[in-house]
């Protein structure tokens, strides 16, 4: 029996598709590098580049003074730090029929979408910096990145979290917040915490039972002195370990380990330039564009005050 269908035959023209106008969210990490550094600014004209000076403390004066007699001098040391600021950025140009004619708000968009840019670029400078501290523990007994593999021995776990902690206590370095360092992990490295039975059994026995233990949200929260948080950003050196394996660079700190630096005239800007705006460079009003600017440098300023341990996962390219 003869029929007309829509998108078939001479109704084809007939099958439109629906436009949804909500946007689909994009897949965007947590930010967890940045923010948590001493913050500075360069003032204006003031140039580039910053430099943190630090009085080290003389050894005890533990011998007795002889009465009337004044003891021998002490030299001060002093060292510093240096840093330069650096601009970064990122834009995109779009024609004149794109602002009068395109379906979606794209500014609002645009400007969206540019600022998780931003926060990506500056996590991720800010992560690369303080993850290449020279205050390591490699996992297990090997010595080096290039020997951590495929072997449960080279993975985290309580004792390797306590030798960290201790080592930090122990360089005097202070709390960041609410009495605790900070961590910042992988998600597979919060997946290979709690596959520790030695951090299993805290959770289970030092947090109240019920649905706000940490163990039924889901988060590794705060545990043993250190409040961690969970990032796909987080450092992960990709095959630099034994026969391939990715090690991951867990990050435990204290207060001050780190500064942050920007220009205190120039802060953070999201910068929209409208069709016509360009004068003499878009002489028929063709063109916009819309982008982001900011200045950034993060520096360690005290090395012992960051220990970084060096293991892998399951969940990761482990090697043999």
């Amino acid at each position: 029996m003869a029929m007309d269908l829509l998108g078939a035959a001479g109704l084809t023209i007939g099958m439109k598709q629906f436009y949804n106008r909500k946007l689909l969210e994009r897949a965007v990490p947590s930010f967890i590098h940045a923010g948590h550094g001493d913050k500075s600014g360069i003032p204006r004209n003031e140039g580039k580049s910053v430099e943190f000076r630090r009085y080290e403390r003389p050894t005890a004066a533990t011998v007795a003074l002889t009465e009337g007699t004044p003891p021998s001098v002490t030299n001060l040391t002093i060292s510093n730090v240096q840093a330069t600021v650096d601009q970064y950025g990122a834009f995109n140009r779009h024609s004149e029929l794109v602002a009068l004619q395109n379906y979606d708000p794209f500014l609002a968009s645009w400007s969206e979408m540019w600022g998780e840019h931003m926060g990506d670029t500056i996590d991720i400078l800010a992560r690369n910096i303080i993850t290449a501290g020279t205050t390591v523990q490699i996992a297990s007994t090997v010595a080096s990145r290039g020997a951590v593999g495929g072997t449960t021995a080279h993975r985290i776990t309580y004792a390797e979290i306590r030798e960290a902690v201790s080592t930090l206590r122990n360089n005097n370095a202070k709390p960041v917040v609410d009495n605790k360092f900070l961590g910042l992990i992988h998600h597979h490295t919060e997946a290979e915490m709690f596959a520790d039975s030695d951090i299993l059994a805290s959770f289970q026995q030092a947090y109240v039972r019920g649905p706000g233990n940490p163990l039924v949200q889901g988060e590794v929260g705060d545990f043993y002195g250190v409040r961690w948080l969970t990032s796909s950003n987080a450092r992960v050196f990709g095959s630099e370990g034994a026969s391939g394996a990715d090690v991951y660079g867990t990050l435990i700190f204290g207060r001050q380990f780190y500064g942050e630096i920007d220009y205190e005239a120039m802060g953070s800007q999201m910068i929209v330039k409208p069709v016509g705006s360009a004068g003499g460079l878009d002489p028929l009003d063709q063109m916009g564009t819309h982008g982001w600017k900011a200045a950034y440098v993060a520096v360690i300023t005290n090395q012992s005050w960051g220990v970084r341990i060096e293991h892998t996962t399951r969940l990761g390219a482990e090697g043999v």
